[in-house]
């Protein structure tokens, strides 16, 4: 499918009067030529460096492949480092043409640019002719700006055609190099009131801004406009028109200046010429300053009436409060539709679309509870769609556009808006109008700030939900095993019971003791013991599939509460999980005793549900039978002595031990020896002298070079039975057992 053409334009501060006539001219000339154009504008006045910054992120957005051309507007820019950043930016990303609404800027050149510029030469002889012909000013000085701007060069040029057509002597004293601002205006003041220049009749003026300084501090020596001195400007700007005494100035066509920039940019593209859509000229705008008499100030009555019309919108709501109350992206999203109709022309519904596109990190939050460091630099290779056709989608942000926005075969201008926190980017509007040349008001870009500080504000609520929500849980979990305390209990026994009874389900309860850890604590010291309590809770816990509630309900017992649509052998499936994943545990772990859990479990219908107590209690007494049944008290009473046997078979696997060997060190006879061996660790005395042998043998295998008759030696085997032996519990060679591992290894 093809696109259509599209223009991209950079501007600053879109709304502005000026800017606003550039912009009409560009997109009525665009879509006369069947031109689509997205415009990418900062509301970078007077914005600190990191508001700027956040500003500057949209010109990131910009996909190069997807415009056939762009127009840079560097003079609305008030930032000059934003100027030469955007500079450089075009001439290192931008591939397509680039045509320049400007000649110069405060030393910034654009020759990689083709640029376009206002007549200010004919323009300017204008101004003085009227000086000449309409006042009969004879003396007139020129102020006009740095002396290294070609526009500073061609309006001085064009006094210089004025004077000469008059016949008037040409003084190039006369002609006295600014700075477009008004220190200039002041100093050429200060030098005529003292003397260092004589009074002319007039003074032209390349700005109003000029005008301003000189005109200011004239007044202030006694000296009287236009009695005294006439004055005037250039510019056509309304607050020349406010000024007092209202300042005589020229007003350029920037609705031309927009018309030929994209008629310049077509030519390059097509290497064909287009015709102008229409036709304007600049008005020189007389006023009290040259000597005429006053007049109404001729401005923009569609600018100034939406300017307050927007205003009277702004405070007749409570939108920003309603923004910044928001709890999540789907409440922001809601909250946000409401207030489109503030920007929105309600004349235009059907052919304008509005988007908020943000990063998929905007509010992305680490481990540890904090946000991670803030996006300041361009966006995510995916960002989210607040509202398409599907609700919240992903597209890529090389697209720009969300999928669905656009109208085929139907020109329309995008004005995209960076949404930012001061230097943090959050991601972009976009808003859409088909067809449509003077619907953009002030009212959007002041809607995107909202938008970036409801999203800050936002994410410091997420950050301090999440923290709070840490320190709930490390009030309710028990910090050695990670499960709930026990006096959360309560609680999640009525919220389950609730659940139960509301669905008429079936509450499954199982109860997990683990017995020994006193012995463990006593031979191995406390912290082995905690060691093995947080290995066991872990292995009871990632047992629990169904959503079950692990609480720790006693120092080694933990109550696992769930709930199942009917009764069924879940958790029986439950109690045969965690024993065999102890039993599994026993037989990996390496130690030198053996971890005993004890567990019972029970389903009790809806109908039959009683107080927590009274099942724990019943699960209770079940599980001291259980535990007497399988240990008797004589068994309980050699535990500690037969615990230390199994630890120093472990630790000293090299030595020679034998059944016989250990029924001699605790004096019992072979009989009573291994049945009471087998019912504590649930092994042979044999299997674990076995065990801790090839323990050994695979240690050494695997950090010594030692030779197999070497290791089999030190294990107190023969050559060949080790080799047997070892082959039949492990399903390979000692030597493939060393080769495998190493080979396994990274280099």
């Amino acid at each position: 499918m093809s696109r259509n053409m599209r223009i991209g334009v950079i501007i600053n501060r879109v709304y502005r009067d000026m800017n606003h006539n550039i912009i009409t001219g560009i997109l009525r000339q665009a879509y006369s030529l069947g031109y689509s154009a997205a415009v990418f504008s900062t509301e970078e006045e007077n914005q600190d460096e990191m508001g700027t910054q956040g500003e500057n992120t949209i010109f990131s957005l910009i996909n190069f492949d997807l415009f056939d051309g762009f127009i840079f507007v560097p003079f609305t820019f008030i930032n000059l480092n934003t100027v030469e950043f955007i500079t450089n930016y075009l001439i290192e990303k931008c591939t397509k043409p680039v045509v320049c609404i400007g000649i110069d800027y405060a030393g910034n050149s654009f020759d990689k640019f083709s640029c376009i510029w206002q007549e200010d030469r004919a323009e300017l002889y204008k101004v003085v002719e009227h000086l000449i012909q309409k006042h009969n000013c004879k003396s007139i000085i020129c102020l006009t700006g740095p002396e290294n701007s070609i526009i500073s060069h061609e309006r001085a040029d064009g006094y210089r055609d004025a004077m000469k057509k008059a016949g008037l002597p040409i003084n190039e004293n006369d002609i006295i190099y600014g700075d477009f601002w008004i220190k200039s205006g002041a100093k050429l003041a200060n030098d005529l009131v003292t003397g260092i220049r004589r009074m002319p009749d007039a003074v032209v003026c390349a700005n109003d801004s000029m005008a301003f300084g000189l005109c200011d501090t004239l007044k202030k020596h006694g000296v009287k406009i236009p009695d005294d001195i006439r004055i005037t400007g250039y510019d056509g700007s309304t607050e020349a028109q406010y000024h007092i005494p209202g300042i005589c100035t020229y007003k350029p066509s920037y609705f031309m200046l927009g018309i030929n920039s994209v008629c310049r940019l077509y030519s390059i593209i097509t290497g064909n010429t287009c015709k102008s859509c229409c036709e304007e000229d600049g008005i020189l705008l007389v006023n009290t300053s040259c000597g005429c008499e006053s007049q109404p100030p001729v401005v923009n009555s569609y600018m100034i009436t939406n300017s307050e019309y927007i205003e009277q919108r702004f405070l007749d709501n409570n939108m920003s409060n309603r923004l910044l109350n928001t709890n999540n992206l789907n409440d922001f999203a809601v909250a946000v539709s409401h207030w489109f109709f503030i920007f929105l022309n309600e004349n235009y519904y059907e052919n304008e679309k509005i988007d908020i596109c943000l990063c998929t990190d905007w509010d992305v939050v680490d481990s540890d509870g904090l946000s991670h460091n803030s996006r300041t630099e361009g966006y995510s290779e995916d960002v989210i769609s607040l509202y398409s056709n599907d609700g919240f989608s992903k597209f890529p942000s090389n697209n720009m556009f969300p999928p669905d926005h656009l109208r085929e075969n139907e020109p329309s201008v995008s004005f995209f808006a960076p949404i930012h926190y001061e230097e943090r980017g959050f991601g972009y509007a976009i808003l859409t109008l088909y067809g449509i040349v003077d619907s953009f008001t002030m009212s959007y870009p002041r809607f995107c700030k909202d938008l970036g500080n409801s999203l800050e504000c936002l994410c410091i609520r997420n950050r301090l939900k999440s923290m709070t929500y840490r320190a709930f849980l490390s009030e309710t979990r028990d910090a050695l095993t990670g499960a709930y305390r026990a006096a959360t209990l309560p609680q999640f026994w009525d919220e389950i019971t609730k659940k139960v009874k509301l669905y008429d389900e079936t509450l499954n309860i199982c109860l997990c003791s683990v017995s020994g850890l006193q012995q463990i604590n006593e031979a191995y010291g406390q912290v082995e013991g905690d060691q093995i309590l947080m290995q066991i809770a872990a292995i009871i816990m990632g047992c629990c599939h169904n959503g079950e509630i692990c609480v720790r309900s006693a120092g080694n017992e933990f109550f696992l509460i769930g709930s199942a649509g009917k009764t069924s052998s879940d958790e029986a499936s439950l109690e045969s999980s965690i024993t065999s994943q102890i039993e599994r545990y026993n037989q990996t772990s390496g130690k030198p005793y053996r971890v005993n859990v004890y567990v019972v479990s029970d389903s009790v219908p809806a109908q039959l549900l009683t107080e927590h107590k009274i099942i724990y209690d019943k699960l209770k007494e079940t599980l001291i039978k259980k535990k007497n049944n399988r240990h008797s008290r004589a068994e309980q009473a050699y535990y500690g002595n037969f615990s230390k046997l199994r630890h120093d078979i472990y630790s000293h696997p090299e030595e020679d031990w034998s059944v016989n060997i250990c029924c001699d060190k605790l004096g019992m006879s072979m009989s009573h020896f291994q049945r009471i061996y087998k019912s504590i660790f649930n092994t042979s005395c044999m299997k674990d002298i076995q065990s801790s042998k090839l323990c050994h043998a695979k240690n050494l295998l695997l950090h010594t070079d030692e030779t197999l008759q070497s290791i089999a030696a030190r294990c107190g085997y023969d050559y060949s039975h080790f080799m047997r032996l070892f082959k039949k519990e492990e399903k390979m060679t000692p030597t493939e057992y060393r080769s495998g591992f190493r080979h396994s290894q990274p280099d």
